[in-house]
């Protein structure tokens, strides 16, 4: 088996992680979330349960990683090279008996040596639980995951689903574990409100007025908060992809949806962050038929009025308001004008601006070529993977708030 194929985004290049695999029925997702870490960019080096050598040989590890698999204590010392030579240990899955071990000082097989050797070096350790449901709702579980925290280990939810405490998606772990590694949960105990998506407004039953955003900017945006820590609540129209499986989604269909689930949410709830990086319809038919328009009644003119602003829907102001705005300019002098003049009225402390329908960033694309427009200053990046434009947004935040 050949290692697959970099990505162009790899945030793990250079970065040198153990993988602790334990004897879990969900085992066999491991091999997927080892394979999409080293499309990031990532070595592996495999770490096996005496269990988990049971359900999967480790030679299919070691064939999907290039790497040797450590599956047994030995005279070489394997858990101390990967406490000085690593920059962190993921156990994914993690079972209730490795994790009450970690907790307690138990090292008695590679995993759990190699995880409390790895505390004690400073190193980052990172562990995905996947188990019956009632063993995850149990006091025993509570009371090592508690425990598990309060010495510095990084326990990340199950995607709970169908009564079961499943594996979290490949996609959203892993970039859990590229946050965690380059900047730890920095955003704890902080709330965030997050808008993404497109917004529809009909016409008639089946027509719409839309853009074709993905959603894709501002899933990101709450991947990258909630990865760092922070509580995300997520308002999204028709997404293209799945929302992170760990924010709270209020799914919207229209611009006035979406507007007055922010009215509820900033009445409800005081939010450090807003994030408005959804693209609602800016305008709607004064009014959408019942029925559907026959095609053959030739020209039709339709009253299109404005919709409401979503970001002006706040009831309560977060401590950072950030905004967003697409703009078919090149012209950087005038992509910058005009999100300045975004920025005052909307009273906002950053606005996001970024060109559509030129060249390979925009809509439904992976790259953005986006400024940064503060009051004082501004900072234009350039074209770049959405990933790393979240990251830069979400790191301004983290330092914002710091002070």
């Amino acid at each position: 088996m050949e290692l697959p194929p970099r990505y162009v985004y790899t945030p793990l290049s250079g970065k040198r992680i153990v993988f602790g695999v334990t004897g879990s029925s969900a085992i066999y997702r491991a091999i997927d979330l080892a394979r999409e870490l080293i499309r990031r960019g990532a070595k592996i080096n495999v770490v096996m349960t005496p269990k988990a050598t049971e359900l999967v040989s480790p030679e299919l590890f070691q064939w999907a990683t290039s790497s040797e698999v450590v599956y047994e204590i030995t005279g070489r010392v394997e858990h101390v090279d990967f406490s000085l030579h690593t920059d962190a240990m993921v156990i994914a899955p993690a079972t209730l008996t490795t994790l009450s071990k970690i907790a307690y000082g138990i090292g008695d097989n590679a995993v759990t040596l190699t995880a409390i050797t790895m505390l004690g070096s400073g190193k980052p350790v990172i562990v995905a639980p996947a188990m019956n449901i009632n063993i995850y709702n149990s006091p025993q579980y509570t009371r090592v995951s508690d425990r598990l925290e309060e010495i510095g280990i990084y326990v990340v939810k199950p995607f709970i689903s169908e009564g079961k405490a499943k594996f979290p998606p490949i996609r959203d772990l892993a970039h859990i574990i590229d946050a965690t590694i380059h900047r730890g949960r920095d955003l704890r105990g902080l709330k965030a409100l997050v808008t993404a998506g497109p917004t529809r407004e009909y016409i008639d039953p089946v027509r719409i007025i839309s853009n074709p955003s993905s959603g894709l900017m501002g899933v990101l945006l709450a991947l990258e908060l909630c990865a760092r820590g922070a509580e995300v609540d997520l308002v999204h129209g028709p997404l293209k992809i799945e929302p992170p499986y760990l924010t709270r989604n209020i799914p919207v269909e229209t611009t006035t949806d979406m507007a007055r689930a922010v009215e509820k949410l900033t009445e409800e709830k005081e939010y450090d962050i807003a994030v408005f990086a959804g693209a609602p319809a800016d305008y709607m038919p004064r009014e959408a038929s019942r029925e559907k328009i026959p095609s053959r009644r030739g020209e039709l003119s339709i009253t299109l009025v404005p919709t409401p602003k979503v970001i002006k829907s706040i009831r309560r102001r977060p401590r950072l308001l950030i905004g967003f705005a697409a703009e078919t300019t090149e012209d950087q002098e005038k992509l910058v004008r005009r999100a300045k003049e975004k920025l005052i009225d909307y009273n906002a402390d950053l606005i996001v601006a970024n060109t559509v329908g030129f060249g390979r960033g925009g809509f439904e694309k992976m790259y953005s070529n986006t400024c940064l427009i503060w009051r004082d200053k501004y900072e234009c990046l350039g074209l770049q993977h959405k990933a790393v434009v979240a990251r830069k947004i979400i790191d301004w935040v983290a330092e914002t708030v710091a002070h």
